[in-house]
Formats: structure tokens, C-alpha cells, sequence
């Protein structure tokens, strides 16, 4: 914040010098030392307007975590490198404006004009997974690769969590945590609906209303198992017959889920 508020002196400072400036040129009583001054002093001003520049920070966020920079320009590939520590060929940037989302998404070498408070979230593309093993150690295989952390609950091997950033719909820049039973003939047969803590959505159990908010119920297991509170969301994926059948199409499913709340 210094270097802020010596970039607004620097600015008042050549207000000032301009000021004098025009005082001295049409002012007929005014000494010729005068205009020289003026002019010396916008001079004096502009430079420490440069040198302020030159030292700004940017105050950014990047996935909800804080970040600054001297840089007037970055890439969204240079953000996601250098600052979300992710491989720019598996994950694109979003900027975050509110409820507007700007993607970057096959853009990663344009320069992005940066300001105080924007906000980006690092989106996984990912390789489509082919996994050699099914049920739930093939579905954890693939959620490591599209760059997940999942772990079984202790004593149930089909049953997994994770923890799963959100970036779209209203609660996009949230990270919650994710549990699915994973079926033993996966991938011939997908998860159903996602386990989600904490509950995002009242308990409703019936199915009267559409998503988000039927179908809302409790999750016992996961709770014991994992802690925390948990619900299950009853949002089985109806179209795996017509999807590759891969941990990266089930998660396009939960990614849509998440982008209709």
C-alpha cells in the first residue's frame, strides 16, 4: 500500500507543477523564472510518477489465495505456472468478476492487463483418462490424474473422498469436499449423485422439485467416516451410454452439476 500512496503524491505533484505551469504562461506579470520552475517540477513530477509505477504492487487472487506483483501484464499461462503452481497444459485461467466469468481457455499466451482485486480461478482440463483397472481403484487412478487427492473412507474401499475447488455457478470460488461410491464394474456402471460436504442445499428428499434443490438427502456414512457434515445430492449421471465412460466424463457431470446451482 506505500507504494500506492507514493504513486497518488507523485500524481498531486504534477498536478501541481501543470498548474504553475499555465499560471506562469499566461500570467504577464509573472517572472520568466517561473515557467522555467514549473517546467522543471512537471519534470521532477513525471519521473516520480515512473518510479512509483516501476515499484506498484497489484494486489490478485489466484484459486482464493492472495497475490501481488510489480507487473503491469501477465499471461493467464505465466499466472497458472507461476502463481497456481499447475501445468498450463492441462488447466486454462478464468477471471472472476462477480457472477461474470471471463475464460481464458486456448488463450494462454495473451497478455492480461492487471488491477488491484482481480480475481482468477485455474481451471483442469486434464488428460482423458484410460485406466486398465475398474472399480474404485481405477476411478482413483483417474482422479489423480486430472490432479485430485482422493482416499477411501477408512474400512470402505468403494467409498472415496476428495476435496474439489468450485469454479462456476454461485458458489464458485468455495472448496468443498467430494464423496462417491464407486461401483465395482466401474466404468461400465458410473457413480450416482455426489456426497457433498459441508450441506450446500436443504435437506429434501423427494424429487418434486428439479435440481439443485430435490433430491437433497442425508449422508451418515460419510459423516462418520470423514467428519464434518455431509448430504448426498440424488443426480445420477443419465447419459453414460453415450459418454466415454472415464473418470473425466464423470466429472464433467459433477462440473455441471455445480454450474446449475
Amino acid at each position: 500500500m506505500e507504494n500506492t500512496e507514493e504513486l497518488k503524491q507523485a500524481e498531486a505533484h504534477l498536478k501541481r507543477a501543470e498548474a504553475a505551469l499555465e499560471t506562469a504562461e499566461y500570467d504577464p506579470c509573472a517572472a520568466p523564472e517561473a515557467e522555467h520552475e514549473a517546467l522543471r517540477d512537471i519534470g521532477e513530477a513525471v519521473e516520480e510518477i515512473r518510479e512509483a509505477e516501476r515499484h506498484h504492487e497489484i494486489h490478485f487472487s489466484v484459486d482464493g489465495e492472495e497475490f501481488e506483483t510489480t507487473k503491469k501484464e501477465l499471461t493467464p499461462n505465466q499466472i497458472i505456472k507461476d502463481f497456481g503452481q499447475k501445468d498450463p497444459a492441462t488447466h486454462y485461467l478464468v477471471e472472476i468478476k462477480g457472477t461474470h466469468k471471463i475464460s481464458f481457455k486456448d488463450k494462454g499466451n495473451e497478455e492480461i492487463k492487471l488491477h488491484d482485486c482481480m480475481a482468477f480461478q485455474i481451471v483442469s482440463t486434464g488428460p482423458t483418462p484410460v485406466s486398465h483397472s475398474k472399480g474404485s481403484g481405477g476411478f482413483m487412478e483417474g482422479l489423480r490424474m486430472l490432479g485430485y487427492e482422493p482416499q477411501h473412507l477408512p474400512g470402505k474401499v468403494d467409498h472415496i473422498f476428495f476435496d474439489y475447488p468450485v469454479d462456476v455457478g454461485r458458489f464458485s470460488g468455495q472448496k468443498v469436499r467430494l464423496g462417491l461410491i464407486i461401483p465395482n464394474d466401474f466404468p461400465t456402471i458410473p457413480p450416482s449423485g455426489p456426497h457433498v460436504s459441508p450441506r450446500i442445499q436443504p435437506i429434501h428428499i423427494q424429487n418434486d422439485i428439479p435440481h439443485p434443490r430435490g433430491g437433497v438427502h442425508l449422508s451418515a456414512e460419510f459423516e462418520k467416516g470423514a467428519g464434518g457434515e455431509w448430504q448426498y445430492w440424488s443426480r445420477p449421471c443419465s447419459d453414460w451410454g453415450q459418454r466415454k465412460r472415464t473418470v473425466a466424463a464423470y466429472m464433467a457431470h459433477v462440473w455441471r452439476l455445480w454450474e446449475t446451482q
